[in-house]
């Protein structure tokens, strides 16, 4: 249909003569003139946003006539929360256009899913008292009619404690196209925990994870469909009928001693960050505004973190990082799709093993479905027609065993003992910086950037205001704290950030929602593959937090499992940020 104009006559429900017209991945419907006046358009909808075309069965009260039912969403994206709005429009075809009547919602069909399998099947949990509470209302008022509306079977539970959704994962029968959860980034966690849990973890996890914004903290939306679209429930409720498949990596943290395994997708934190979070949670009503009076309320306090860090690095190179990722935006620009583009490293990994049909293109296998023995073993032994698929269990988690190529970072060493140390030491950068050929801006942040900048090295004697290991670009709204974060790479970016004068800091909460703070020399930044943090003081510093959840902290050890889960994403990869945009002539 995309290839050629094709055109349905119709009668309006207003008795009088219409036509259906698809051209350039867009619905029209038309309202004819009998005095030769242009057709008045009734509606316009892009493909990416048409939902269902069905003839219904006869009626009597019709006679031949069949009504032709369309679903879609109509409206526009980009940050008024709810401008999609759903559209059923019923139409009315004459007997002597019935055939092609039949091979027009055929083709729409087709042409509006290209791949992805319609009517899916969608377990659906909502958790009733999260955020402001209003996720119930919001589920059946608007998600459940636009689900519907898409012919989707759904299986919809709500949570009554805390743990809930992680119970019913371990449990349910894998016959889900995509669990969709209505919640705060708190359901994914316990979701992707008791899918990992499972002694079939790694088919568990092939079946993908669509967030529904209704909670305080909304990180994994932020990422999917950006700061001005993160509420956009109409969006999300797209992204669960239409959205393609992305894989994530999952993080293993094992906690020492008690041997407690916990799967993180998000971050893990210490210091301030754990302040930030935890120590707000009576403040959830503001929104993500709770956030900012955590983090001014801990650098008013300026505590450091005692803590030893140990680091398997793969890269330390700011600029390069930085290059790296702009590189691989230019890449996605490169290729078109409905919608925003894909990266074709996601291409082909769109679409779940679960119910496919026939129609759909086959997709890439993703690194559950790779056997533990190689293909090219397999060739050798006469077995490529053999694959079978490891659906087993993730391997239990053992503490890890550094050696000398290892990086430690180690607060002990810290010889800060009051602000005016501090003091000293941010004048000391700021000399630097003024020798750097006027690579830097006057808020102390870097275009260019030192050569200690660019390799993200920590000093001895810099004191830790937190540690901060992240998975994806944004950890709220006004946070983009790993800008340079690739979804699926098998890495973790880590954020070691030094204790300054706190107007230093003040000063960078202004560039944050940007990623500017990227660019400081103060905030250490690697890619690592694997790390552990011990606690230098287990009375004064109690917890830290997984995924925004909290724990005892002594000792933790966290290794990467690399796209080993699954979200869904409407152009299969998360959005991207003006940060990488905005940085191409100054990497």
């Amino acid at each position: 249909m995309t290839s050629r104009h094709q055109d349905l006559p119709v009668i309006l429900h207003n008795d009088k003569r219409g036509l259906l017209t698809v051209e350039d991945d867009r619905l029209d419907v038309l309202q004819l003139s009998r005095d030769g006046r242009p057709p008045k358009r009734l509606l316009s909808c892009p493909l990416n946003h048409f939902l269902l075309a069905k003839i219904a069965p006869p009626s009597a009260k019709l006679g031949e006539i069949r009504r032709l039912d369309l679903h879609s969403l109509s409206g526009k994206e980009g940050g008024s929360g709810n401008a999609l709005k759903l559209v059923k429009l019923h139409v009315l075809v004459d007997p002597i256009n019935l055939p092609e009547a039949q091979e027009w919602v055929d083709q729409i069909m087709q042409n509006s899913y290209r791949g992805i399998k319609r009517g899916k099947k969608v377990l659906l949990l909502v958790n009733p008292v999260g955020g402001k509470g209003k996720a119930k209302s919001i589920v059946h008022d608007t998600v459940m009619p636009i689900l519907e509306a898409a012919g989707c079977d759904i299986d919809l539970r709500e949570t009554t404690h805390r743990l809930h959704a992680e119970e019913i994962a371990q449990s349910v029968e894998l016959i889900y196209d995509v669990i969709a959860t209505a919640s705060g980034d708190g359901l994914v966690y316990e979701v992707l925990n008791g899918l990992a849990s499972r002694p079939d973890a790694r088919k568990a996890l092939q079946i993908p994870i669509a967030p529904i914004p209704t909670g305080s903290a909304n990180a994994v939306c932020i990422n999917l469909f950006g700061v001005k679209d993160t509420f956009n429930i109409p969006l999300a409720a797209l992204n669960i009928i239409k959205g393609k498949q992305l894989p994530i990596d999952l993080c293993s943290v094992l906690l020492l001693p008690s041997q407690t395994r916990r799967f993180c997708f998000l971050s893990v934190a210490t210091g301030l960050m754990v302040d930030l979070d935890i120590g707000t949670e009576n403040l959830r009503w503001m929104g993500d505004t709770r956030f900012v009076v955590g983090f001014l309320k801990g650098i008013a306090t300026n505590k450091s973190s005692k803590c030893k860090i140990k680091l398997k690095v793969v890269e330390d190179d700011k600029i390069s990082m930085a290059r790296k990722a702009r590189d691989r935006v230019k890449e996605r620009k490169g290729t078109t799709a409905i919608g925003k583009g894909i990266d074709p490293l996601s291409r082909g990994l769109a679409d779940s093993k679960l119910g496919q049909q026939q129609d759909e293109e086959p997709r890439t296998p993703l690194p559950a479905d790779i056997p533990n023995v190689s293909s090219e073993d397999n060739r050798k032994n006469g077995e490529e027609d053999s694959y079978i698929p490891d659906h087993g269990p993730i391997p239990a988690s053992q503490p890890l065993q550094p050696d000398e190529s290892w990086m430690t970072i180690d607060s002990s060493a810290s010889k800060q003992k009051d602000i005016t140390k501090r003091s000293s030491i941010g004048s000391i950068r700021s000399n630097r910086l003024s020798q750097t050929n006027g690579n830097a801006n006057t808020d102390g942040t870097l275009i260019g950037g030192t050569e200690q900048n660019k390799k993200g090295g920590w000093i001895d004697g810099e004191g830790i205001l937190y540690f901060y290991a992240g998975m994806m670009p944004w950890v709220a709204r006004d946070l983009m704290q790993w800008p340079v974060s690739n979804s699926g790479d098998g890495l973790v970016d880590v954020v070691v950030q030094s204790i300054v004068p706190r107007m230093m800091m003040a000063n960078a909460i202004t560039g944050a929602g940007k990623g500017e703070a990227y660019w400081m020399e103060c905030q250490h930044y690697y890619k690592v593959s694997a790390f552990i943090v011990e606690n230098l003081d287990k009375t004064n510093q109690q917890i830290f937090t997984i995924d925004g959840e909290s724990f005892p902290w002594d000792t933790f050890h966290v290794e990467v499992h690399p796209r080993i889960a699954n979200l869904l994403s409407l152009d299969g990869d998360f959005f991207v940020p003006d940060f990488l945009k905005k940085h191409d002539e100054k990497v």
